[in-house]
Parts: structure tokens; sequence; C-alpha cells
């Protein structure tokens, strides 16, 4: 027996440390023991069962987890009353609840925090230090369901609970500390919430060392207080640190992996920074619906994230369901009045209008395309076969008025097509960019081929932020290359790459990757 308790004294050690998985065997082998010495339904049997379950539910495997929960809930509810077994009633109250908490089932975990803090309050008295984690995270549901305001009355009497029995500098202040920057930041309040994260992190790293699971989790409610700011390189370095620290930690598919991952596509969507939010949220996506399943809030949020990004590069078919599906998730999960279905409805219906406007803007501009490719310069839309390695037609596009497509398969890394054109001074181009449609290609600094006289055609290539064309200047002649095979009835597309410095330019190429300009970023 002496054994079995000591072989769990060492898992609890371990799980404190957050090596869960070096825990578990531990447990096992003390639970065996203790059945065989107590029997099944002793509370120091029961104890056993509550740290195997964390080590479950630490490795995000919640079904095994609730199931030792909910048996160590009912051995300590048959024992005889007494404090030690009060106090590992409240911890398993707890834990269930948190992993309710986890699932978004916030009904069920409000009422096990409530029924924990009626017990704590009976048998410890309103003050006592076994009352603090309960009242932090009950705390912690009424944030998630929008309760701000009994939020902030529960968090600061766990502080003060806290703060007086442990000293300031405890760990466990700094969790508290760590949620009241987190409900300001539910609020909107990203100033006020920064103070509340520096301390726990500093708190935090100074009892736990800079690389503890919990001090990047202090790291990232920092760094999300910092990006509503828009202190974005500071937030980024925070992020990145913690991100390094949880895949170390607890591997590639982890819960705060997914958490970090999203705020960091965040962090990049509100720098304007295309192509790596996408990829991002992705990621954190699959890791939430592989976690939590596919109709938990945190699910619906990422879903939201990644619809207004979508949204913002104008890719609406895609935006449209990620903004469909989050809605449905925080109605079901949350209820109809939540203010995140509130959020989620009012970035849909922006999305609608942006849908609507797109599509006005492309009827005026294939009406405006009409006029400008009237006859007679519409008859002179055609190419010129000398020119041309492949068969290639000159067809109207979806992208801008003329396009260029590929009537034959084109393989990779093949020559497509020479640009030809009368040969100008940049003084003459500089003139002939006034005119309404201009053909104008630079060489070098100082010469220009105008496609409007002589051009073989390739002047009606229209341009892709995701091109399969590359362009190739040899003594003075321009080629386009395929970069990749090109199939037949696909349209040929190269990157024009305007100067940073030029006009912007606006794009209407509907490639992932669009950059919003022909310009360069």
């Amino acid at each position: 027996m002496a054994l079995g308790v000591r072989l769990h004294d060492q898992a609890a050690r371990y799980c404190r440390q957050g090596k869960h998985a070096r825990a578990r065997p531990l447990c096992l082998q003390a639970l065996k023991i203790l059945e065989a010495e107590l029997g099944p339904n002793h509370p120091d049997v029961a104890n056993v069962v509550h740290t195997l379950g964390i080590t479950y539910q630490q490795q995000e495997r919640y079904a095994e987890a609730e199931s030792l929960y909910l048996r160590a809930l009912r051995i300590v509810e048959s024992a005889a009353r007494a404090k030690d077994v009060d106090s590992l009633h409240l911890d398993v109250m707890d834990s269930l609840a948190g992993l309710h908490r986890i699932q978004g089932a916030y009904a069920e975990a409000e009422r096990l925090y409530r029924r924990a803090l009626a017990l704590a309050e009976q048998a410890f008295g309103r003050r006592h230090i076994q009352l603090s984690p309960i009242l932090n995270n009950l705390a912690v549901v009424y944030k998630y369901t929008g309760r701000f305001s009994e939020a902030a009355s529960l968090y600061r009497r766990a502080l003060a609970i806290t703060t007086k029995t442990l000293g300031p500098r405890h760990p466990d202040v700094a969790t508290i500390y760590h949620n009241l920057g987190g409900l300001e930041h539910a609020r909107g309040r990203f100033r006020r919430g920064e103070p509340f994260a520096r301390h726990s992190v500093a708190i935090r790293e100074r009892a736990l060392g800079p690389r503890h699971p919990e001090v990047a989790a202090d790291l990232t409610a920092l760094a999300a207080l910092l990006d509503g700011q828009r202190k974005y390189s500071e937030a980024e370095k925070l992020y990145r640190r913690a991100l390094a620290v949880f895949e170390r930690v607890y591997g590639p598919d982890h819960y705060e992996v997914a958490v970090t991952l999203n705020n960091l596509a965040a962090l990049y969507q509100a720098q304007g920074i295309g192509g790596k939010p996408e990829s991002l949220y992705r990621r954190a996506l699959a890791i939430k619906e592989k976690v939590l399943g596919p109709d938990h809030p945190d699910v619906g949020m990422t879903l939201n994230n990644l619809g207004v990004y979508y949204k913002a590069v104008g890719r609406f078919d895609e935006a449209r369901p990620c903004c469909e599906r989050a809605a449905r998730i925080f109605e079901k999960a949350l209820g109809a009045s939540h203010p995140k279905v509130a959020a989620s409805l009012w970035n849909y219906a922006r999305l609608l209008r942006a849908e609507a406007s797109a599509v006005e803007k492309r009827a005026r501009r294939i009406e405006a395309d009409l006029k400008t490719t009237a006859k007679p310069a519409h008859t002179s839309a055609r190419m010129d076969p000398r020119y041309a390695r492949f068969s290639l037609a000159v067809r109207p596009s979806r992208i801008h008025r003329w396009g260029v497509f590929a009537e034959q398969p084109i393989p990779a890394r093949a020559q497509v097509i020479e640009y030809t054109g009368k040969r100008v001074s940049r003084s003459q181009a500089k003139r002939r960019s006034s005119r309404k449609l201009h053909f104008l290609f630079a060489i070098d600094k100082y010469w220009r081929l105008d496609g409007a006289e002589g051009g073989s055609g390739a002047q009606f290539i229209n341009h892709s932020c995701a091109p399969n064309l590359i362009t190739q200047i040899r003594r003075g002649r321009i080629f386009y290359f395929s970069l990749r095979r090109i199939q037949a009835g696909e349209e040929l597309l190269i990157d024009y790459r305007f100067a940073k410095s030029a006009e912007r330019v606006p794009c209407y190429c509907g490639a992932a990757n669009c950059r919003g300009t022909i310009n360069q970023k």
C-alpha cells in the first residue's frame, strides 16, 4: 500500500510539471495496488483515478478522462464526509466541470462549479484557499457566455483569497491575472488588460522558468492584448516563442498549438500580409475539429476568422460557407442571443454586401470593356502565329477585357510566345501611357515595347498573382515561358509586378494568394 501511495505521489508531481505521459503508467500501477489493498470504492482509489483522468485530458482523450472523473465522483459522493474527502470531491468536480468547459458544454460546467462552490463554502468557509480555483473557473465560464461583470467579480474575489493565502508571487496568482487580462480582451479593452497579462508572465516565469507551457500560455495571452493595440512586432515574437514551447511539450496537434496558430494568423491578417493567414487558419481549424469536434465554439471562431480573411481577398465563394457555419455553431452552442452570434451575423452581412458590390463592379467593368474593345479596335485582338510556339487564341476574359487562351496543352518550361511591338524610348512611352488602352513593356531602363503597334497578341495576356508564365528578356527581346504544364482551354497569365511606387492598380485575378493590387508589395 505504501508503494501505491508513493507511485501516485510521483505521478502527481509529474502532472504538476506537465509530464503527463510519464505520470500515466505510475497511476496505473498505483491503481492496481490500491484497488487490491483497499477495494475499488475507497477515496484513495478515487484520488488515483482522478489523477489518471488528468493525464488523459491533457492528451485530449476526453471520453476516457470523463469516464474516470465520473468514477472518481461516484466514489467520493458515497464516502463518509471528512476534510480530505471534501477536498478530493472539490478537485474531481472542478476537473469534470473544466472538461465540460473545454468541450463547450458551458451549462453543465456552470452547474458543477456552483455545486463545488457551495460545498467549499460549507466545508471550509468563504475565505479558504479551496474556493479560489472554483471561483476562477466559474468566472471563465461567465466570460465565455458574455457575463463579464459577474466574471470580474469572481476573479477579484479569487485574487484576494489567493494573494492573502499564498502570497503575491505564487503561480496561482498568475493564473488569475492571466484570466483578468483575458476578460479585458473579451471586452475589447486591450490596454486595460495588458498590465494583468504582463504581471502574469513575470510571476509565472520566475516560478516555473521560461520554457514551461503555462508560461507559454501567458505569453499568448499577452500577445493577443498587444495585437489588439497594433503592437504587431512584439506580439509576433511572443506568439512564435509560445508556439515553439507548445509544440515541444505537447506536439504539433495540441489545442494550445491551434489557439496560437489562429492568433498568429489574425495578426498577419491585420497587417495585410497575404498568403500566411490562410495556411495558419486551416491548420488551426483542423486541430480544433480533431480535438474539440466540429460543433465547438472555438471551431466557430476560427471559421469566422477564415471567412473574414477570404472576404478581404475577394474569395467570396469560400468565405460564405465559413461564415454560415460559424453562425450556426455559435447559435447552437451559445444560444441565439449571444454576442458571438451577433458578431458572426454582422460578418456574414458584410460579406454579402461586399459580394454584391463586387458583382456590380464586374458588371460595370464588362460594360466599360465592351466600349473600349468595340470595333474597329477589337478586330486587332488576335494572335500573330509567327511569334507563338503553340496554338493560342484571344477571347474575352473574366479577369479583364481580352485574354489569351491555350488551344492545346503546353508543357512546363517551354517557350510559349514572344512579346513584340514598336520599340519606343522612355519619354515616348510616357506620352503613349496616357491613352485609354496601352500595351507597354519595359525592356530596360530606357527602351519599351508598345504592343499596340505590331503586337504578337502577347499584349493581351492578363495579370495574375498566381501566374502560369514567366518573362525572360534576351538581347532586347521579350519571351514568355510556361512555369508549369498548361491545359488546353486555360488562360495564360503573367505577374505584371508593377512598381510599389507606381499608382495602385486593383487586381481582379481571383487567385488564392491575390495581393489585391497589380503592384508589388
